[in-house]
């Protein structure tokens, strides 16, 4: 919320403006998914700038594609589970559960509005424990700083060459801790 309000503030009154058209349009469509909205402003954002070719406009368009893929990536596997609801599933406690995140144990992304923590569902299996061998290749791509959650999480729910085709996460499932761990390795480096 704090990081939203220096957001705002930072902006011309210009801006302003046209963040809050923005605001009331999402407002207006709020029983649509979050994914669907994105994917319908990068539908609009193409439409209206048909034809520019400016960098600006090119990075406006790669700005609102990333964001369509953020949410998909939210979205995935059954979406996330609040720390809350994580701590349930592990049958610790909430601070425990934001001690293993802050140590690199556990994956999770920070909502901009609230800056709650998002465990994605699918680190977690069917047993409430978290899926064997995560902890592990977590270390691996915790070795690079400039990674972020987005990259960890896009890390594992993307099918790569290198693991003929298949994704990290459905490896990891597998039990094959050692094939995710050397493409991790790849990935950081």
């Amino acid at each position: 919320m704090l990081e939203s309000r220096r957001l705002r503030n930072s902006l011309k009154p210009t801006e302003k403006a046209v963040v809050e058209e923005f605001s009331e349009v999402i407002r207006r469509h709020r029983d649509q998914a979050p994914g669907a909205l994105a994917r319908l402003a990068g539908v609009a954002f193409d439409l209206s700038l048909r034809g520019t070719t400016s960098a600006q406009d090119r990075l406006a368009r790669a700005r609102v594609r990333g964001l369509e893929v953020r949410q998909q990536l939210a979205e995935a596997e059954g979406g996330s589970v609040s720390s809350e609801e994580a701590a349930r599933l592990l049958q610790i406690s909430k601070t425990a559960v934001l001690k293993r995140l802050a140590v690199g144990r556990l994956l999770a992304w920070r909502e901009e509005r609230l800056q709650a923590a998002r465990f994605p569902g699918w680190q977690f299996n069917e047993h409430g424990q978290v899926v064997k061998g995560l902890e592990q290749v977590l270390a691996v791509l915790n070795q690079d700083r400039r990674l972020d959650a987005w990259g960890k999480i896009l890390f594992f729910l993307q099918e790569k060459e290198s693991l003929g085709g298949h994704r990290p996460l459905d490896l990891l499932r597998e039990g094959k801790l050692k094939q995710v761990e050397l493409a991790a390795q790849a990935y950081v480096e």
